[in-house]
């Protein structure tokens, strides 16, 4: 899995890509949105428009960076998740848990609501 980050307004977008399974790269989002949080920034996004594959690893990683996103009194949405993606967060519960969205656009406007 690959990833990167970028700014939308003050809100922190994590492009994700390839297969969330864990690994290296994977666990290193959590020490990212940690020197975010730390920073201040209280706003994130993950885009899952090009995750191919997750894993109970990967959704592991998800609910972990959520949680701390959560305790900092940050909030978290994801977006564009694929169907076999989407299936995984359906059959694990996380979409009732996770603000979801199917366009990053949608995802970004619902944080200027907030």
């Amino acid at each position: 899995m690959d990833y990167r980050t970028r700014k939308v307004g003050d809100v922190v977008v994590f492009d994700l890509k390839g297969a969330l399974e864990g690994g290296e790269k994977s666990y290193r989002i959590k020490d990212v949105v940690k020197e975010q949080l730390a920073a201040g920034q209280r706003k994130f996004l993950l885009n899952l428009d090009k995750v191919t594959f997750v894993n109970s690893t990967g959704v592991g990683i998800v609910a972990m960076v959520f949680t701390s996103i959560s305790n900092a009194g940050g909030e978290m949405k994801i977006c564009n998740a694929n169907e076999k993606v989407s299936r995984v967060m359906m059959i694990t519960k996380l979409l009732e848990v996770f603000d979801s969205y199917y366009q990053e656009d949608e995802a970004l406007a619902a944080f200027a609501g907030d």
